[in-house]
């Protein structure tokens, strides 16, 4: 029987096994790492670009900047001997929540988030595979650690109406 793990913004998992990990994305991004050798893989969810400017080899890591997520994600591929160089990435995130004329385009976190996390893999030189980025709505994601499959199912965006405000 296949356990489940969801994932909230901010937290990050590593393993196999009979294990679909979940998570609900909107701006924020999800990388997924999977090792098809040794069948083992993780992923993290962040909300924003960056980092707490902490050291690499630090254990004080904070999963909601990418830095720090990306940092987690590769110490958990040292901790088992693989190399990045081995693994296959799939990006997903980066979605505008909002949508509508008085959406604020300034504000937009999914756009910042797909630029960095892109950013990012180019200088890690690690092989991108799938990516599911941008665009309006949520994204709900399910890796499955047993085979390295991850399905999306789309939502779409919260409409604001001009004049009215997304949120109270």
């Amino acid at each position: 029987m296949i356990s489940r793990r969801f994932l909230n913004p901010g937290e990050l998992h590593f393993g196999k096994g009979e294990v679909a990990v979940e998570t609900l994305l909107g701006p924020c991004i999800a990388i997924v790492l999977w090792y098809p050798g040794a069948r083992l893989g993780g992923m993290c969810h962040f909300q924003l670009p960056g980092t707490r400017r902490v050291f690499e080899h630090s254990r004080d890591l904070d999963g909601r900047y990418g830095s720090d997520a990306w940092i987690w994600l590769k110490q958990q591929a040292r901790v088992h001997a693989l190399k990045l160089s081995e693994a296959e990435v799939k990006l997903f995130g980066g979605a505008r929540s909002l949508a509508g004329s008085a959406a604020k385009p300034c504000s937009d976190i999914g756009r910042q988030n797909i630029q960095f996390v892109e950013r990012l893999m180019k200088d890690a030189g690690v092989r991108v595979v799938g990516r599911d980025l941008g665009g309006e709505g949520c994204r709900y994601i399910r890796f499955d650690l047993a085979s390295g499959e991850v399905w999306v199912r789309r939502g779409a965006a919260l409409m604001v109406q001009p004049g009215k405000e997304a949120l109270p």
